[in-house]
């Protein structure tokens, strides 16, 4: 009974902490791509206001928090044994990606063609092919940039079947291109490079799924009809803002912490994702294969030094704060008045 009960718990804790969440509800539950989004009138109902609130204050401590730990370099040490080399952290990268595009390559050839995520159907007959390639790609350094232009292609492919609005739910495989096309280059700049774009688009995909949870809560609604022990009492249209808020904070929070707080909060992201990968099987493991390879990197590599321009050291810990603070809000309305913008500008 026990063991039951903490499974009902990781899954509720894998819809509201993001896992890609509303990607796996599109690969398992119906949706529409003709639907509108929610007018913004009904999104910006008294619920959201009392949560976007909250999400303010929140963030507001967590930053006097994380600068505090920054400044006393609390677990620094610890942590930096722990640490691993370039050579490792970019062999996680590559492993995840050959275990990606092999599945798909197995889905295939059993006669259910996927382009890059368990939704993106297709019926072209080279692409499993093309994913088998890359699989081979990937196994060499040198042959990375393969790998990354056949994610281009994929990438283009997709948009052409399902629309660029549909494909930015993926810009993460933006990054991976990137991240592959850019692996045999050495040095420091390089390196940065690789990895600001990675973590950076990998963020943003994850902030752009807090936001399809305000516009589209609907999408998600079958999975709490069939599971109703998720809204642990909430209503689903509360529990929808809630979640994208909760998503969206984390999603801030990986891209901005200076402390160990980020590697730290990877960690327990990517503890949910293997839990919920027991509840939901071999397709979301299949479908989350990237993330979880980032949020592994993030986690034992740590986050590129360009984060730091972040930091104000001179400042008070208050002040500090108050500057991310600021940030948070704006990228938030940002992503928000994006989201919207571009369906209609795409669509």
């Amino acid at each position: 009974m026990l063991i039951r009960n903490l499974r009902y718990v990781l899954v509720a804790l894998a819809t509201l902490i993001p896992s890609q969440t509303l990607a796996h509800i599109k690969w398992f539950y119906p949706y529409d791509l003709t639907e509108e989004p929610r007018n913004m009138g009904e999104v910006l109902n008294p619920g959201f206001v009392g949560l976007y609130v909250l999400s303010i204050l929140c963030i507001y401590a967590f930053f006097w928090i994380d600068r505090y730990w920054f400044r006393k370099k609390f677990l620094n040490d610890q942590v930096g044994r722990l640490a691993v080399s370039q050579d490792l952290a970019g062999w996680i990268i590559r492993s995840a990606t050959a275990f990606l595009f092999l599945m798909l390559f197995v889905y295939g050839i059993q006669g259910t063609s996927f382009l890059l995520t368990p939704e993106l159907h297709t019926d072209l007959p080279f692409i499993k092919w093309l994913q088998l390639a890359m699989v081979f790609a990937v196994a060499l350094r040198v042959t990375t940039p393969v790998a990354g232009l056949g994610i281009l292609v994929l990438y283009g492919v997709a948009v052409s079947y399902y629309g660029l609005y549909h494909l930015i739910d993926y810009m993460f495989f933006l990054g991976l291109a990137v991240f592959l096309i850019f692996m045999p280059m050495q040095g420091e700049r390089w390196t940065r490079v690789r990895y600001i774009t990675l973590f950076a688009s990998t963020g943003l995909t994850i902030g752009w799924g807090a936001i399809e949870k305000f516009a589209f809560p609907q999408w998600t609604f079958p999975l709490l009809d069939d599971k109703p022990f998720l809204l642990m009492g909430m209503e689903p249209g509360f529990y929808m803002t809630l979640a994208g808020f909760v998503e969206f904070n984390l999603a801030f929070i990986l891209l901005s912490s200076a402390s160990v707080a980020s590697r730290m909060l990877a960690l327990v992201l990517n503890t949910i994702f293997m839990l919920a990968i027991y509840m939901f099987g071999l397709i979301d493991a299949v479908g989350h294969a990237i993330i979880i390879a980032v949020l592994i990197v993030l986690a034992v590599r740590g986050p590129t030094s360009a984060r730091y321009f972040l930091v104000l050291s001179s400042k008070t810990l208050w002040t500090e704060a108050y500057f991310m603070t600021g940030l948070y809000i704006l990228m938030l309305n940002c992503l928000f008045l994006a989201y919207y913008g571009a369906y209609y500008v795409l669509n």
